[in-house]
């Protein structure tokens, strides 16, 4: 028989889960049976995914938490920790944009923001989580986060999102014989959400994937991985 709830008794946690793929894994996650602490900016965007999620019969915890507020990250494991006492998954699809430009028209409290909430970030959840993600059987880290691909005005990202990416393959490196943590780094394909209608306002949106089928190929991914 089909397992319809293949995460129960998991601890998730996700970031940018207000909106777009992030909320859509939360949702998804959560009729897994897994137990979702969301996180986002955004509360409002948070009450509306928690609703979603208890229309469905399951329960979440909120964390409205702003990323470039790098102390804030740094009691994410000892809470989760007290309450829970292990994580076993940890989606990462919070990203801090700012609008499209000149690499010369950059201001440098743009630039340092932008650093801080999106590098920076990754760095404090993985100093904060992967003691957690190591007490896990098959503790699981994904990384949902933009192209690499360089491209005109986007320097304040995808240098970025390149960085970011080599974080993510140096800790897999320096974990790949000491732990069962697995890690990844995910660019999603082409997805429809408000985010991407602002940089692409005249795209047809028809060739692009929903939050909810991009947040099924994540969570496939996730139970691919367990199941090994």
């Amino acid at each position: 028989m089909l397992n319809t709830v293949p995460l129960k008794d998991q601890v998730a946690f996700i970031t940018g889960a207000s909106r777009g793929i992030g909320q859509a894994c939360a949702i998804a996650m959560a009729r897994a049976g897994a137990h979702c602490v969301l996180s986002a900016r955004n509360q409002a965007g948070l009450l509306n995914t928690d609703n979603e999620i208890r229309k469905n019969g399951n329960q979440a915890t909120l964390l409205p938490l702003d990323l470039s507020c790098s102390n804030r990250i740094d009691v994410l494991g000892p809470s989760i920790a007290e309450r829970f006492q292990r994580l076993d998954i940890l989606v990462h699809a919070a990203f801090h944009f700012a609008p499209l430009s000149p690499i010369q028209h950059i201001h440098d409290t743009i630039w340092d923001q932008c650093l801080t909430a999106n590098l920076t970030s990754c760095r404090r959840l993985i100093r904060t989580f992967y003691p957690l993600l190591n007490k896990s059987h098959k503790g699981r880290a994904i990384f949902v986060q933009g192209s690499t691909i360089p491209n005109a005005y986007w320097s304040h990202i995808v240098p970025i999102n390149a960085a970011i990416k080599a974080l993510i393959e140096c800790w897999q490196l320096e974990i790949a014989s000491i732990s069962n943590v697995k890690v990844s780094y995910i660019t999603p394909l082409p997805t429809h959400t408000s985010l991407r209608t602002g940089f692409y306002p005249a795209e047809d949106k028809q060739n692009l994937l929903s939050p909810k089928q991009s947040a099924a190929l994540i969570l496939s991914s996730i139970l691919s991985e367990q199941a090994l």
